[in-house]
């Protein structure tokens, strides 16, 4: 029997994400509905293999491979079922980002038309293909190719206006948002989506604008923050001030970090270690195991936190350092990585006295957004990759 009630019934259609991460692979079917909140009726999250010793081409191949196996089961799942679009969100390591501020003005007021931004938008992002970041993005010199170029705010005579076109100014300002991501990599997802479905629209998007967009769109009042996703392999951390995402730092460690400290300290195999891990994060562990885990763990969490503390004070060389920090990590390791984000001192970074103000994006906090059909689908990432493809799909049928 397929999940799918009747399309278009009361507004309602379908659409597919797919979550591309360092450690996995999550994907659901949601439905889009004009009446009520989405609700994600099918979901799955498959792990990429583990790699002890990580190399690049291995972890791709993996990759592809894990994502083939992910859309045979959501294939077999829909049954067939029409979907009006699919949404693809890449964590890194798969893409590269940058935002640009492109100013623009005239001694005597001009008229912002749709055309006129347009303009400066694709000259902009002429320019971005031009530089050394995207230059130094090639492979076996093969340009990548842009993800996404999104328009994240607007200024007109120094103050932010969600709807510019009509209006005079003598000045303009954009803060331009741009993805990139290697061609091969590109080509590979792609040829991987079109080989199961014949998708009339596939929207890319990276993590972080996704989860920026949905933070800044839950959280109205905090234009200035800190993202941070916590995956497998790679912690990304954003930085969003007076309602513009200005940069992402990564660092190569993550989850797996953890797993990796279990193999070393207790000399046993991959498999072991997570299996290690489960049992004692969920209680289970001996004593004399639960002891020396949580002596690694404890370890592996502070090295951690010495790469989190050096990305804080990059951030503190260009920009203040905000005090709230969002962030998203697997529901078993969020205790650890939420205690060293509550051990970094925020005075260092920061001319203000206190602590950091630490809030996770967890499925008990989302689910007040969105609906799930069975508590088991229940995911934080594609929870937040649905409430942002809502707003896209609602924005587009206007």
């Amino acid at each position: 029997m397929s999940l799918f009630r009747s399309n278009n019934k009361n507004g309602q259609h379908f659409i597919i994400i797919f979550d591309i991460g360092s450690a996995s692979i999550g994907g659901a079917f949601v439905s889009i509905d004009s009446t009520r909140t989405p609700e994600i009726i099918f979901s799955i999250r498959k792990d990429i293999p583990f790699q002890e010793k990580l190399s690049f081409e291995r972890f791709l191949a993996s990759m592809i491979t894990t994502l083939k196996e992910m859309f045979e089961v959501m294939q077999k799942a829909g049954g067939g079922v029409k979907v009006d679009q699919a949404f693809c969100i890449l964590a890194s390591p798969w893409y590269a980002s940058q935002t640009r501020l492109v100013h623009y003005n005239q001694p005597t007021p001009f008229l912002v038309t749709e055309k006129g931004l347009s303009k400066l938008i694709q000259k902009e992002i002429r320019l971005f293909r031009d530089s050394k970041l995207f230059e130094h993005a090639s492979i076996d010199n093969v340009l990548p190719e842009i993800m996404e170029s999104k328009s994240i705010q607007i200024k007109l005579n120094g103050y932010e206006v969600s709807d510019p076109y009509g209006k005079r100014a003598s000045e303009l300002e954009i803060a331009l948002y741009i993805s990139m991501i290697p061609s091969n990599i590109f080509s590979s997802i792609r040829g991987a989506i079109t080989k199961f479905w014949h998708l009339p629209d596939v929207h890319f998007s990276s993590f972080s604008l996704t989860a920026f967009d949905t933070i800044r769109g839950i959280f109205v009042d905090e234009s200035s923050f800190l993202f941070m996703d916590i995956s497998g392999e790679v912690t990304d951390i954003s930085l969003a001030r007076d309602n513009v995402l200005l940069e992402s730092i990564s660092f190569p460690a993550g989850k797996n970090m953890l797993i990796r400290g279990i193999i070393k300290g207790m000399h046993s195999t991959p498999t072991a270690a997570a299996s290690e891990m489960k049992l004692y994060l969920e209680g289970k562990s001996t004593h004399e195991h639960a002891k020396q885990i949580e002596e690694i763990l404890s370890a592996e969490t502070k090295e951690w936190r010495i790469f989190f503390e050096d990305a804080l004070a990059q951030f503190a060389s260009e920009f203040p350092i905000p005090r709230t920090i969002f962030y998203t990590a697997d529901d078993d390791v969020t205790k650890w990585f939420e205690g060293a984000i509550r051990e970094a001192n925020f005075m260092r970074f920061s001319q203000e006295e206190g602590q950091f103000l630490v809030r996770s994006l967890g499925n008990a906090f989302l689910s007040k957004f969105i609906q799930v059909l069975e508590p088991d689908f229940q995911d934080p990432f594609l929870a937040i990759e649905t409430i942002f493809a809502n707003k896209v799909t609602t924005l587009s049928k206007k």
